[in-house]
């Protein structure tokens, strides 16, 4: 998922793109960089932001499942290649719109790795 190249579109709806990774601070810099991400990066190493959000963490759903591989092919194609893994490998994502108020708008939680909501799904969550 490239959210990060629709970080314009998100601003003028009246959100912000906010990027929460379980590596270390040096993992967060190097996303950063290697992704060319301008927006808010935060590190959790503990786990608590996806334990609190209900994420799931699964050995299976992060390298054994059919799923995952098909995922990781298209990310191979698209020109990403994995780098080597900080924090808790087997930690699954999830997306979440948040509106000032606190109300999740929007939630997806992955099933596994790779596994991203489509963008449009999104971005309409901001209208």
């Amino acid at each position: 998922m490239q959210l990060h190249r629709h970080k314009d579109e998100i601003h003028d709806r009246g959100g912000e793109l906010v990027t929460v990774g379980n590596g270390g601070q040096a993992f967060a810099r190097a996303f950063r960089e290697d992704m060319g991400i301008t927006t808010p990066v935060f590190v959790d190493p503990s786990g608590a932001t996806y334990r609190a959000l209900g994420m799931r963490r699964s050995l299976v759903g992060t390298l054994f499942s059919g799923r995952s591989l098909l995922h990781a092919a298209r990310a191979l194609r698209g020109g990403f290649r994995q780098g080597r893994t900080q924090g808790d490998a087997f930690q699954l994502g999830g997306v979440l719109v948040v509106d000032t108020d606190g109300r999740v708008l929007f939630r997806h939680l992955s099933r596994e790795a790779g596994d991203h909501p489509p963008e449009a799904d999104v971005l309409a969550a901001l209208a």
